[in-house]
């Protein structure tokens, strides 16, 4: 995906060739244009005494019908390209609520009796009482305007009780700065950059304890249990096999898994200014490069290969020798999913049943397994989108009008332009029609068409990222305690 930033008119857009419909275009406006050359050269005067060919209704209605036929494929391309954005989003959505579900099932386990913050519930006399739950710093409107009357200042009017004026706005505004949360680590936001490598819910290094456990009260960092680990490690096992089935339909070719590291930089939106591409033998010039995407010739299943080995997916825990071997042994994009599918269904009842989800009801821990089957239904949908190619008579039959408007648009314009007038207009206009056939075949293949396909790596570090966060446990406000009366 070409992650572009707005600017006056968008004019430093027009400068980017790889990727770009416009400079593709300009091939058939060059050729175009040289027909409109000898045209005018040789048969100007024979072409404007034939009525018939040179009167506009002639041309005008076979252009109308191709801009019917044009606009037709542009829209359901577009289509595809927003219905596969839909089904990514809506099976990772899926596959993260079955593992962030799971962690909160296993967090009430027996295994968490001694760390495992008190309930409301086992304490049912506190409910009688009128209290409040109370948060660090919190400070409620009536200290802040005393905080405001102590320092001096004059208090302002209120209108109504609920209305506040701007001048108390203002006055307010440096008190309230002392209750802000920032949700975001300061280095996270450089060049979308994410290098918070000291959070305690994970262990980068991969060292695990025995049992797993938490204790409390420790101050070495927590490590998650292995089962959280294992968890984690299926949900992303299974999203990234099916991103990279989804990326590469190619049987036999290898689709590169390595292992997620928490901390890294974000990969990039756009694949050509991703650094790793040459660190992993995947070399291109600028030149070579966007001459092979003009030519349409980027794209041939050796390409592609080096550029899938070139941007591999991660996964949290890495992939062993025995999970590559038997998902090299499945044969075909729906099968390998289907077997990381099923192993993730196998840990979930084996775990249940040996009590790592604790007392949590059967029907209750079938919504784990509810949410891992929708999102196989949206990979499903998405595999149609990747394998089910643009309908070939559609396809066929617009490019053959793209090639007619060539020889079509010359006439025309010999006939009722002047050389220089009729030179740009004609060049324009084929850009035009050209144009937007090419658009429509960059959005048919959401997933593979580089560099406008959809960052599927960026998804998968999303997914990862978030499912560290299974690993934090308890709310870290739950803890509190009943002072009896004495």
């Amino acid at each position: 995906m070409i992650n572009y930033r707005d600017g006056y008119c968008a004019v430093h857009t027009l400068f980017r060739v790889n990727g770009s419909a416009a400079y593709k275009s300009i091939l058939y406006s060059l050729v175009s244009t040289v027909l409109y050359y000898f045209m005018d050269l040789y048969y100007e005067e024979d072409l404007q005494d034939d009525e018939k060919l040179t009167h506009p209704y002639t041309i005008a209605a076979l252009v109308a019908a191709f801009i019917f036929l044009l606009s037709s494929k542009v829209t359901f391309s577009y289509n595809r390209y927003w219905e596969a954005c839909t089904a990514l989003h809506s099976m990772q959505s899926k596959w993260l609520d079955a593992g962030s579900t799971l962690a909160a099932y296993h967090l009430q386990s027996s295994a968490y009796e001694s760390v495992r913050p008190p309930c409301f519930g086992e304490h049912s006399d506190i409910s009688d009482l009128l209290l409040e739950r109370e948060r660090s710093d919190e400070t409620t409107p009536e200290e802040k305007i005393e905080r405001i009357k102590t320092s001096g200042e004059s208090t302002p009017r209120l209108s109504f009780g609920k209305f506040l004026s701007k001048e108390f706005k203002n006055k307010c505004k440096r008190v309230r700065q002392s209750d802000l949360r920032s949700i975001n680590h300061p280095s996270s936001s450089k060049k979308g950059h994410h290098r918070n490598s000291s959070r305690t819910f994970w262990s980068p290094s991969g060292t695990l304890p025995v049992e797993g456990v938490p204790t409390s009260g420790s101050d070495r960092e927590l490590l998650p249990s292995l089962f959280l680990q294992e968890s984690a490690h299926l949900v992303s096992l299974l999203s990234a096999v099916a991103l990279s089935t989804l990326r590469n339909e190619i049987e036999g070719v290898e689709a590169p898994l390595s292992e997620f590291v928490p901390g890294n930089a974000w990969p990039t939106f756009n694949s050509n200014d991703d650094p790793k591409l040459k660190h992993y033998g995947y070399r291109q010039s600028w030149l070579i490069r966007n001459l092979r995407y003009i030519f349409d010739i980027s794209r041939t299943p050796k390409e592609r290969a080096a550029y899938n080995m070139a941007r591999p997916f991660h996964v949290i825990g890495g992939v062993s020798e025995r999970e590559a071997y038997l998902l090299q042994q499945a044969r075909g994009a729906l099968a390998k999913v289907a077997l990381v599918n099923m192993w993730f269904n196998e840990f979930v009842i084996r775990e249940h049943l040996h009590g790592s989800t604790g007392n949590v009801g059967p029907p209750i821990i079938s919504r784990v397994q509810q949410y891992q089957s929708d999102g196989f239904l949206w990979y499903n949908s998405a595999r149609k989108l990747s394998y089910i190619p643009f309908p070939f008579p559609h396809s066929q039959i617009t490019t053959l009008f793209v090639l007619l408007i060539m020889f079509l648009i010359p006439v025309l314009m010999i006939s009722f332009a002047s050389f220089w007038l009729g030179l740009l207009v004609n060049f324009f206009t084929v850009t035009l029609f050209a144009g937007l056939n090419e658009v429509s075949k960059e959005l048919e293949y959401p997933y593979r068409c580089m560099p406008n396909d959809l960052p599927l790596n960026i998804f998968q570090a999303h997914l990862n990222e978030a499912l560290l966060t299974t690993f934090a446990g308890y709310h870290p406000d739950s803890y509190w305690e009943v002072i009896p009366d004495t």
